[in-house]
């Protein structure tokens, strides 16, 4: 592969919209300026990252979805589509749609004042595209406005992720999947998923908003501001990502295994050697991001030998299903009563469980469909309607609103505070984001 090219253009102090406008233009103008990938009549859809109701930096910035719109029509564009679904978390968990989302974060009216039709991908039209050479997946139901349009522009954040380690470009196209598509390979086969879906057509151009950047257990409300004042854009995806590993500190950026796959399945360049960078280094802007607990931690250091009330029986478990136990373990151990947690394959106990079955909990597929003595258990508590059987693969936020529930149905949490504590982590992110933007 010949040399890719990825701009960065860093500001020295933090942007209003004047000058984020102005860093879109300068950073383009390394790359050709937009007319190089914007012709006159063409119509451009642009996939957004607005996947739950929190401002940035779990979100793009509306500011700069708004100079990328303009900019774009003033390149000769006759017609934009914004696009994006929300996650299944926020559906099934947070009961939040993609509409509302947008609408909430100002996107809506900022994208629709720059003159761009603002589309929520359940509504959009779905064809079905066979995926050359996918391993993970072999077929996609692919969103009519991104499979269609001249040019497609990808229009992700900068942020670490407790799953694939960094959310950018490549993990950004998890949100075009449908709700099917979303909740299957994400296991150990979920960078592989992410890397098939790019094989479906070519992003022309990727903007990787790093206005304000997060680290830790990203990518959602668990995760921190890090302020970076910096965009970076190209027209290949893998190099634009590992590039933005490089800011973030990640020495090796091929221990990014979305990027390292990318470059393996020829998606585009990973490996720094072969990539142009223009306007600022990467020495002059990175700093050290901090990883998310499951990549800067052995995978078991937040579930084995840290609960006093819980009894962890893990047979054959992926890297997803140790982190979503060790999540719903943390908000056990909050409760005075003793827990007997059932994780992967096969799991096995050496003696009788040591709570009543109101207190069991199978987690996740393979624990749920266990056989041998556990399935005796299982069975008993189907009969008897105790416990909690929570399926899914991995189980996530719909895992989760079932040990919600199940939490409240014992008393052990209410309503009112399962509500509060949604409600807080929104605001906590609502007043951060004022103090950097106090026009929204």
């Amino acid at each position: 592969m010949e040399k890719s090219k990825v701009a960065i253009i860093r500001n020295t102090e933090i942007p209003d919209a004047h000058q984020i406008a102005r860093m879109l233009d300068k950073l383009m103008r390394h790359l050709g300026g937009m007319e190089a990938f914007v012709k006159k009549g063409d119509s451009v859809t642009i996939k957004g990252n607005f996947f739950a109701p929190f401002p940035p930096p779990v979100t793009v910035d509306r500011r700069v979805v708004a100079a990328l719109i303009k900019a774009v029509y003033k390149a000769g564009a006759s017609h934009v589509i914004l696009c994006e679904a929300v996650s299944i978390g926020t559906k099934k968990a947070r009961n939040t749609t993609t509409a509302a989302v947008i609408d909430h974060l100002g996107v809506k009216k900022a994208a629709i004042e720059a003159g761009a039709e603002v589309l929520c991908l359940e509504d959009d039209e779905r064809v079905a595209v066979k995926i050359p050479n996918g391993v993970s997946i072999g077929e996609i139901m692919y969103p009519r406005s991104m499979l269609d349009c001249d040019v497609l522009i990808n229009l992700p954040c900068m942020k670490t992720h407790s799953m694939t380690m960094v959310s950018l470009g490549l993990k950004n196209y998890q949100g075009i999947l449908n709700d099917g598509q979303k909740y299957y390979a994400d296991r150990d086969d979920l960078e592989q998923k992410l890397v098939d879906v790019q094989k479906v057509r070519k992003t022309n151009l990727t903007i990787i908003d790093g206005l304000i950047a997060m680290e830790g257990n990203g990518s959602g409300e668990s995760g921190t501001p890090h302020i970076m004042n910096m965009l970076i854009a190209s027209d290949d995806v893998v190099a634009a990502d590992a590039v933005t590993c490089a800011c973030m500190g990640i020495e090796d950026v091929l221990d990014v295994s979305t990027t390292r796959i990318a470059q393996f399945d020829e998606i585009g360049n990973a490996s720094l050697d072969r990539i142009e960078v223009l306007g600022d280094t990467i020495n002059n802007v990175k700093e050290t991001f901090c990883l998310p607990d499951t990549y800067a931690k052995p995978q078991d250091r937040y579930l084995l030998g840290v609960y006093e009330n819980l009894d962890i029986h893990i047979g054959g478990a992926c890297r997803q299903c140790w982190l979503l136990v060790s999540d719903a373990a943390a908000a056990l151990s909050e409760y005075d009563q003793r827990f007997t947690l059932f994780v992967g394959t096969d799991p096995k106990i050496g003696n009788p469980i040591r709570t009543d079955l109101d207190n069991v909990i199978f987690w996740g597929d393979c624990a749920c469909s266990t056989s041998g003595p556990l399935k005796d258990i299982r069975n008993q508590m189907l009969l008897e309607k105790k416990g909690l059987i929570a399926p899914g693969c991995p189980p996530f936020r719909p895992a989760s609103a079932m040990l919600e529930q199940y939490l409240v149905e014992r008393n052990l949490l209410s309503l009112d505070a399962v509500a509060e504590s949604h409600k807080k982590s929104i605001q906590k992110f609502n007043e951060y984001y004022r103090t950097i933007d106090p026009t929204w």
